[in-house]
């Protein structure tokens, strides 16, 4: 669990990695305002005014979150450093003229001491941001290229445990699954046969259930697997029964309840 987790942070896009650090960081702030207002100040909780004011403080940064993060990725820039000092006197100009504004409105106070007490803010919430965009860039990506690597590990064992047999291995004998005409039980034996021989091997059709390809190897009796490769046709008896006739001119028996399927599997 705790690595499915992980997995889905990395995934995540920079600004989605950040607005959740914003929405943490206004989260402990409205809880200061609130042990303030009950502890020091000894007034009334008010919530709303708490979370109006971290807005007010910090919410230009939630909005222009996402503009940094594409700003950080733009390519044309000479070096790490020319990028981060352009972006970010853009950035904290904007937030310093927004805040500004807000304080002289909404607080009533001069532009000169709300530059004073705000400014040192701005830079310390443009650091961050960088910080994590560079820290996400670097440590997190590290572990994505980890984790992306270890996937294709796992799906290139899986392709090969998936990996169709090309033989038939049983009783220390190799047989070719393409060589094979029909296979036959011989009580606690079964008879593979081929054109050059018939191999006599100790096995069970059971067996041969889960080591025969079933999109090659049809089970048309209790007693029989057909390659359907090398068959040609099958004929209908009175009986219900039927019987496979094999390019080779052999004849393999099919019961009742398989003739249908027989037919639909082996073209006339």
């Amino acid at each position: 669990m705790d690595t499915l987790l992980k997995n889905q942070f990395f995934k995540l896009k920079d600004y989605q990695i950040m607005l959740i650090g914003w929405a943490l960081i206004l989260t402990v702030v409205c809880l200061n305002c609130t042990v303030h207002s009950l502890l020091i100040a000894k007034e009334r909780v008010d919530i709303s005014s708490s979370i109006i004011w971290s807005l007010q403080k910090f919410g230009v940064w939630l909005v222009m979150t996402p503009a940094l993060c594409n700003a950080f990725n733009y390519p044309r820039f000479t070096s790490q450093f020319n990028k981060y000092s352009l972006v970010g006197l853009y950035a904290i100009g904007f937030a310093l003229a927004v805040n500004t504004t807000l304080d002289i409105i909404v607080e009533k106070i001069s532009w000169q001491e709300s530059l004073f007490y705000q400014w040192h803010h701005h830079v310390i919430a443009y650091i961050t941001i960088v910080l994590v965009w560079h820290l996400k860039h670097t440590f997190f990506e590290r572990n994505i290229e980890q984790v992306t690597e270890a996937t294709t590990i796992a799906d290139t064992a899986n392709d090969e445990l998936l990996y169709e047999p090309t033989m038939l291995i049983l009783d220390d004998t190799h047989i070719k699954l393409v060589d094979i005409l029909f296979v036959k039980a011989a009580g606690n034996y079964i008879e593979v046969v081929t054109d050059e021989k018939t191999h006599l091997l100790r096995g069970t059709m059971k067996e041969l259930e889960t080591l025969l390809p079933p999109e090659q190897f049809f089970r048309c009796h209790r007693s029989y697997f057909v390659n359907i490769t090398h068959a040609q046709t099958v004929i209908n008896e009175r009986s219900g029964h039927g019987q496979i006739l094999l390019t080779t001119a052999q004849q393999v028996p099919v019961s009742k309840g398989k003739r249908k399927d027989a037919h639909s599997l082996i073209s006339h």
